[in-house]
């Protein structure tokens, strides 16, 4: 598309003005053109990482949302990419029907111990 305009322009041109001149701009518009080109290439080529990247990021957060809807800590390294691997009775508040959740730590191995309602 852009080539034949390209010819159309130059053959204008050549009819109505010094040739020569007329050439050397062509020959810098169609330089232009060609780094255009290659730079709306390189961009698209990072809007499609980046938009890789969002929904790589999407994901994991609604990993952690559900895995972790309170939002814990863990003990050892402060991340909040924990999994839930286990619940016991707590030790004090069992009769109440009080459980503490063990959550793994994905980053670091730790289990961490919290007190949950029932």
């Amino acid at each position: 598309m852009l080539e034949t305009l390209f010819n159309k322009l130059e053959a204008l041109l050549n009819e109505h003005a010094s040739a020569a001149v007329l050439r050397d701009h062509l020959a810098l518009l169609r330089e232009r053109v060609a780094l255009l080109e290659r730079q709306n290439a390189d961009l698209r080529f990072q809007a499609d990482q980046a938009q890789a990247q969002a929904q790589e990021s999407q994901s994991r957060l609604d990993r952690f949302a559900n895995d972790n809807p309170g939002g814990l800590r863990c003990d050892a390294c402060g991340s909040v990419d924990l999994a839930r691997t286990g619940s016991r009775a707590d030790p004090t508040f069992a009769a109440l029907g009080i459980k503490q959740a063990l959550m793994t730590c994905r980053p670091c191995g730790h289990v961490s111990v919290f007190t949950i309602d029932p």
